[in-house]
């Protein structure tokens, strides 16, 4: 049975009184094979026992304005409507008449009372008898929202009533029931009569041109181009699709887990940090471990015990080194290795900030994947500790390295003494072999050849490389827009979403560092290796057996050791605990466990060093449990952390997953809901754009953009091929970046009246004023201290207007206002600053060149000695005289133009010879560029270079800007930037549209798209006007949309059933909002809904839910709402007064979204919404829940991706009552 036989089923006319019977044994019955349903009196009897009774008038709703719902109007009391309902064999099939006393309408009149309302008129078998009040909307030429007719109206409501939660709508004793229940899984089913009857009258799509050779199973156009390309269009607009897993840089960093634990990972992302947490918790453990146990294993004599416990951790820590001969020898390998690695990665990590390389527009960054770089950092973070470790032993010479068995293992006495080596001429002192490779005096000394290497290992990799690496890691991190692509701000957990989203598709060589953390954490990787480094140094440094501590206590230095690593692994305990760092909560909570590893562990060896009874039970035992736990938890999250775990435990769950807060009253469903324009009419165009033919983004396009990290000016892309698809996906990204106000603001300015000046001044700005040499200083701000001359590099960003200028000491200027470029243009056109600028220009010409320039250099030469010797000192005077030098600038910007530097920074030297260098000053040059008497006469003296060389500079800087005036020009003309405000963000009737956009979009191409796609506009725009003709269908196109979104990878019904569900079919069922029983039995058509209706995904709670929220959309502020109670409260709400009321003294955790951007269906771990944890709290008395720790323990088991954030409210209540296996409404019963 398709959506379409279900309607003409329940806007049959006996839909108007009951509910389809279904018979048990056999398939839903069609609209022609419905039994009629019978309706009941008041008395019990029959119609045909009650004929001689005044014919009813049928049950009407209270009429309202169209999809207008005035908050601060009363809920009118109405009289007491009883509901009288025959049970039947099954649950849902029951027979329904709802009858009062009210007075007829004629009636009314006289006495002034209310309009009485008739019972259900009797099922009738053929639509040709049945009256006009008692046909379904369906059938009528028009349609009202709320559901309502002329003839309907029950009384009318007042304008200045209030809506105060202290009126109660049900003025009789009742029990609400709680939410948690009436949305249990096995809850009774909820009966909303009214709201079948409106749903069912809700005229069906018809869409223009909906069908294609496949018949109603065709996409919408263009969206079918979509399943075609087997892209999304998050994968269109990133000119990138998603690697594949097995071809993704950041799993093959992940295999070494893959080899270990025989699995192949899901992600990248989870696979790269299963990896490092294997070796950051297998590192520090062995560590702790050989605290306890000696390296090597020794002084063991359980072979199982010294597996365990010695060899396997010290394995897979590199921690191979116990005597001298193999700590030198690995000492030297992985020196050698390290001093390659580390070169590398010294040489490969400049120009990596993808925010601060970019100047003047110029796409200067390494191209490529970078796969090399990636390696090496991977292993520089892998060897880290153990070569650390070898080099701080060194340093302090421990027993590793000494030449002589260690003397104090079995001493008795201390001081220790011990028999001196004979002879004694040739041999040291029995004590007296640190720091040296021999004992006997004739031999050569190799230590402080090793201690030199050591040295140099422990500056550069212990102490520089986490340095670098952090600063690598902040430069690399992406920014999240600010805004959406509706251009609203978004709030700190859609920051979050987005920066997870945008993590997914990060081609950054060094993402595989941050990518596991959360926003604002990215740096945590480097942050990690500080950890180990201070774990090396109290285990390796504070110990007895090295040659720092040797000659001191050999029971307190253990004791001191091993407080201050517990002290220390405590802090790193606390410390996870605290700000969990990790963006999962699997990887928060394998983190977790590997610090609560380290603590025990060091607990356990500071209780071994103290001489605690039961030292074997600790040493065997103890450990074992802690080695279990530790490894067993790494296995358990890195399996269940993986994508095919989590997709299995959505289905075991039976788990729905949203995007937005779905059942939010807050929701956005008016008439131009921004989630149903971006959902039907910006997609289409976004897909129509990015998949035609000719404006289609090209293949080899990286869609890279010039931005400021702290949006200090507006993106740009670069590297531009000329096609409309890159100039709409910049303008999507500008809209993110600056918001729909300065947008707007930005197309009246280059549009509108203001056109004619704008393009006047930045036609001046282009030409004249952008490259090297620009001049600004602010006449009415402040002075800018890192400035010592306000000259620097200036680009110009055509939109939003913008005009930026990189000082040469570094800092930036962002000019955006007319009246400061009108004052730019007026200092760079000055008399002063031409004749600077020509300075400049000049010195520019004689860069890299030989300038005649005389200078005498004199020297002192002769013998000195240190004035603590008392020695003399001899010295003489040496002239040497110069006349030539090699001039060089210094630049701090990176802008190369056909070879030649144009990058911020002018710093000028003279180099004369080797070590003789002079500055700028020493030609006459001060810091505001005057022409000096010296820079004149040096000027003058290379007239004959500069002559020869400034037409060429001048040229290139001409050049220079006359490509990118280009540039802007050609962006303008192949897509406009209002195309954005005036088409992508505009709904509308295609008549008249297409020829409207091509008047003032100049690309033939564009052009020819507008006026050959007008069937792709009218479905579009049929699409959007039917989901919004009323709350109810907008909603309902959200939830369904929404659902498909997130779902359709996991739930297999959706992708068997996808024209039925995806809304890109006209088909779907999220055009045609169904009454309950007609959904149920559509969705257990399609395996989706069991009819116990307490398995599968769709249950009777979940879809007491969705019609709940439902009927709040039809009937808010009037008499067929369902009230709600906050805890155990008599005060009657709406959703929206209990949204405020829970609102109220909490910030808001999650909003109810500004749209969707993407349509990925991710599992993302986040934060219940607002309304899901609403609903879901339970009831508690007289106050607010207390948020629980543990609150989060399903999602860190990963058993759950959401978790419950901020205060829990008190729970709420239904005014609903159980009658006959149903929730039905609880009516009044005071009148």
């Amino acid at each position: 049975m398709t959506i379409k036989d279900l309607i003409e089923l329940f806007s049959a006319p006996s839909a108007a009184v009951g509910v389809l019977r279904a018979n048990r044994n056999t398939s839903l019955p069609t609209a022609t094979q419905a039994s009629p349903a019978v309706a009941v009196g008041n008395d019990g009897l029959r119609r045909s026992e009650v004929l001689s009774s005044p014919q009813p008038t049928p049950a009407r709703f209270l009429k309202h304005p169209e999809r207008h719902v005035d908050m601060a109007n009363d809920r009118t009391a109405s009289s007491h409507l009883m509901n009288q309902i025959t049970p039947s064999p099954m649950g849902h099939e029951l027979t329904l008449d709802i009858t009062d006393t009210m007075q007829h309408a004629g009636e009314s009149a006289i006495s002034g009372l209310p309009a009485r309302l008739k019972p259900l008129a009797a099922p009738r078998t053929h639509r040709s008898s049945v009256e006009e009040d008692e046909r379904p909307l369906l059938a009528r030429h028009t349609h009202n929202y709320p559901p309502t007719t002329a003839s309907d109206t029950i009384y009318n409501t007042h304008s200045n009533a209030s809506s105060s939660p202290t009126l109660g709508y049900h003025t009789g004793k009742h029990v609400p029931v709680a939410a948690s229940v009436v949305f249990a899984r096995n809850a009774a089913p909820l009966h909303l009569p009214k709201l079948d009857k409106y749903l069912a009258s809700l005229p069906r799509p018809g869409f223009h041109n909906a069908t294609g050779k496949e018949g109603e199973s065709a996409m919408f156009p263009p969206m079918d181009r979509l399943a075609k390309l087997k892209m999304t269009i998050d994968d269109l607009e990133a000119n990138s699709p998603k690697t594949p897993v097995w071809r993704n840089r950041k799993n093959i960093l992940g295999s070494a887990v893959n080899i270990v634990l025989g699995l192949t990972g899901s992600s990248a992302l989870a696979s790269f940090y299963s990896l490092q947490g294997l070796f950051n918790t297998v590192q520090i453990f062995a560590l702790i471990l050989s605290t306890i146990v000696p390296v090597g294993g020794q002084n063991l004599t359980d072979k199982w015990r010294k597996l365990f416990l010695g060899t396997i951790p010290n394995i897979l820590a590199l921690n191979f080194a116990s005597t001298l001969v193999q700590s030198l020898f690995f000492l030297l390998i992985f020196m050698a290795i390290a001093a390659g690695l580390l070169y590398y990665f010294y040489r490969s990590s400049f120009n990596v900030d993808r925010y601060d390389i970019v100047e003047g527009l110029q796409q200067t960054g390494p191209k490529g994947k970078r796969w090399g770089l990636v390696i090496v950092t991977f292993l520089l973070t892998v060897i880290y500790l153990p070569l650390s470790t070898m080099a701080v032993h060194v340093l302090v010479w421990s027993q590793d390295l000494w030449i002589v068995p260690n003397p104090y293992t079995n001493a008795t006495s201390f001081p220790l003494v011990v028999p001196p080596l004979s002879p004694a001429s040739e041999y040291r002192d029995s004590l007296d072999f640190c720091w040296t490779t021999t004992m006997k005096r004739n031999q050569v000394n190799y230590a402080p050849v090793v201690i030199i290497l050591a040295a140099i290992v422990f500056v550069f990799l212990t102490i520089w490389f986490p340095i670098a690496l952090r600063s690598v890691i902040k430069a690399s991190v992406p920014k999240v827009d600010k805004f959406t692509e509706f251009g609203r701000a978004r709030n700190k957990v859609e920051m979050d979403a987005e920066y997870h989203r945008l993590l997914s598709r990060d081609r950054n060589p060094f993402s595989f560092l941050y990518s596991g953390f959360r926003r604002n954490w990215g740096t945590y990787e480097s942050t990690y290796l500080g950890a180990k480094f201070s774990t090396l140094i109290i285990i390796a440094v504070i110990d007895s057996d090295n040659c720092l501590f040797r000659s001191l206590s050999r029971t307190h230095i253990p004791i001191i050791r091993q407080v201050l690593l517990l002290v220390c692994t405590i802090g790193f305990f606390l410390a996870q605990c605290v700000f969990a760092p990790f963006l999962d909560p699997v990887n928060n909570a394998s983190e977790w466990t590997s610090r609560l590893n380290y603590l025990t562990t060091s607990a356990v060896a500071l209780a071994i060093v103290l001489n605690v009874p039961g030292e074997d039970i600790l040493t065997t035992y103890v450990l074992y449990i802690i080695y279990i736990i530790t490894y067993g938890l790494s296995f358990y999250f890195t399996l269940i952390n993986l994508g095919i775990a989590q997709r299995a435990v959505k289905r075991i769950a039976r788990r729905i997953d949203f995007s937005i807060d779905i059942f939010s009253p807050r929701l956005d469903v008016s008439s131009s809901s921004l989630h149903a324009k971006r959902r039907i009419w910006q997609e289409s165009i976004t897909t129509l754009l990015l998949t035609t033919p000719g404006c289609a983004i090209p293949k080899e396009q990286t869609m890279t953009f010039a931005q400021a990290r702290d949006s200090e000016f507006p993106p740009y892309l670069l590297d531009f091929h000329g096609t409309p698809g890159e100039r709409h996906v910049e303008n999507l990204k500008i809209l993110r970046e600056v918001g729909i106000m300065s947008y707007q603001k930005a197309v009246e300015l280059v549009s509108g009246p203001d056109f004619a000046w704008y393009r006047r001044l930045e036609e001046k700005i282009q030409k004249e004023y952008i490259g090297p040499d620009c001049y600004w200083k602010n006449p009415a701000g402040p002075s800018i201290p890192e400035c010592t001359n306000y000259f620097g590099n200036a680009w110009w960003i055509p939109f939003p207007p913008t005009l930026v200028i990189r000082y040469d000491d570094g800092p930036i200027a962002v000019l955006k206002e007319p009246p400061d470029l009108e004052a730019y243009i007026s200092q760079n056109s000055s008399s002063d600053i031409l004749q600077r600028r020509q300075v400049r220009l000049s010195l520019r010409a004689l860069d890299g060149q030989v300038v005649t320039w005389p200078y005498e250099h004199n020297s002192l030469i002769g013998a000195s000695s240190s004035w603590w010797f008392g020695s003399q000192k001899y010295r003489a005077n040496r002239s040497v005289t110069y006349r030539s030098c090699r001039l060089s600038i210094k630049h701090q910007g990176h802008l190369v133009w056909h070879g030649l530097q144009l990058g911020s920074g002018f710093s000028v030297e003279l180099r004369y010879g080797k070590k003789i260098l002079l500055a700028g000053d020493a030609i006459g040059l001060n810091d505001d560029y005057d022409l000096t008497a010296p820079l004149a006469r040096f000027f003058e003296l290379n007239q004959s270079h500069i002559h020869d060389r400034l037409p060429h500079v001048e040229d290139e800087i001409s050049s220079y800007r006359h490509h990118h005036r280009q540039v802007c020009r050609r962006k303008r003309q192949v897509l406009t930037y209002r195309f954005l405000t005036d088409v992508y963000d505009q709904p509308r009737d295609p008549d008249g549209f297409t020829e409207s956009t091509i008047e003032f979009e100049l690309d033939p191409r564009v052009r020819q798209l507008m006026a050959n796609s007008g069937t792709v506009f009218k479905v579009a725009y049929e699409r959007y006007a039917h989901v919004t003709k009323s709350e109810a269908a907008t909603w309902w196109y959200i939830f369904w949309d929404d659902l498909w979104r997130r779902n359709y990878d996991t739930i297999g019904g959706l992708q068997r059933h996808a024209a039925d569900f995806n809304p890109h079919y006209p088909t779907s069922i999220a055009y045609t909002p169904l009454p309950r029983a007609a959904l149920e039995a559509f969705l257990v058509q399609r395996g989706l809904m069991s009819k116990a209706k307490s398995n599968g995904f769709f249950t009777s709670g979940f879809l007491n839910k969705l019609y709940l929220r439902l009927n709040d959309t039809v009937f808010r502020a009037s008499i067929g709402a369902i009230m709600f109670h906050l805890g155990d409260g008599d005060t009657e709400r709406d959703m929206m007064e209990v949204d405020l009321e829970t609102r109220a003294g909490q910030p808001s955790t999650i909003g109810t979204g500004g749209g969707t951007d993407h349509d990925d269906s991710w599992i993302r771990a986040r934060p219940n919404y607002r309304w899901e944890g609403i609903l879901d709290d339970p009831l508690s008395k007289g106050k607010k829940g207390r948020r629980k720790w543990f609150t989060k323990f399903g999602a860190w088991l990963g058993l759950t991706p959401l978790w419950r954030s901020g205060t829990p409210s008190s729970g709420v209540s239904l005014d609903v009552r159980l009658e006959n296996g149903h929730y039905v409404l609880i009516e009044d019963v005071g009148h």
